[in-house]
Order: C-alpha cells, then sequence, then structure tokens
C-alpha cells in the first residue's frame, strides 16, 4: 500500500524536474550615443533577458531601460538623430508603440519612430 501511493510523488517529482521552466519574461535596451537598440522576448527569467537584450544591443554602453513582464508589450522610439528616446510597455502592441513614441516627441525636436517593439507570452 505505501508503495502504491509513493509512486504518484515520484512521479510527480520527477514531471517537475524534467519540465522546462516557463518563458515569457523581456528587456528592452538602448545605447543613445551610438543610436543603438536591441530586445528580447520570452526569456525564462528576467535576467536572462537582461542580458539578452544587451547582447542584442551590441553596444558597451548599452543599458537595459526597462523589462518587460509576462503577458505585456513594449516599444522603444527614437528620432533619425539625437539621444532623445522614448519606451513604453502596455498590454497591447499598438498601445505600448504609441505611447513609446508620444514619450520620445516629449523629448525631441524631430519625428519619432518606434525601432523596438513586441510583445512576451503569458
Amino acid at each position: 500500500m505505501a508503495r502504491l501511493l509513493m509512486m504518484p510523488a515520484a512521479f510527480g517529482l520527477a514531471m517537475l524536474i524534467g519540465a522546462p521552466a516557463v518563458a515569457g519574461y523581456g528587456a528592452v535596451a538602448h545605447d543613445a550615443d551610438a543610436r543603438k537598440q536591441g530586445a528580447a522576448w520570452n526569456e525564462t527569467t528576467q535576467e536572462r533577458a537582461n542580458q539578452a537584450a544587451l547582447r542584442d544591443c551590441g553596444s558597451d554602453k548599452c543599458k537595459v531601460r526597462f523589462g518587460v513582464p509576462r503577458g505585456m508589450c513594449a516599444a522603444l522610439a527614437t528620432p533619425d538623430s539625437g539621444p532623445a528616446w522614448g519606451g513604453a510597455v502596455r498590454k497591447s502592441a499598438d498601445a505600448a508603440s504609441s505611447a513609446a513614441v508620444k514619450n520620445c516627441q516629449a523629448h525631441a525636436a524631430a519625428k519619432c519612430t518606434v525601432r523596438e517593439q513586441g510583445c512576451t507570452s503569458k
């Protein structure tokens, strides 16, 4: 009887150990001086998302500007020249893009354009 009760527990533990980590974290990195940006989507942890975004950005001076929680969308906008930028995290890609452009326009003399945009899984 005890052996029968232990089998489901052992099976459950084996499933937990072998189960993949839940993905869904994102990050956006940007270097305003070099005008480079990078992003990561659906990483297993926020730290992995941050590191992937920095690698994607490709500059030693890139900084993670914001993380993206699971089930959210983010965007980064910049003008064609100058160090201004704007970012946003929202529930939809369109809302994130609109807010990023608006945030950028508050700091730029020229028209801002979305350079990075994406969503994480839930």
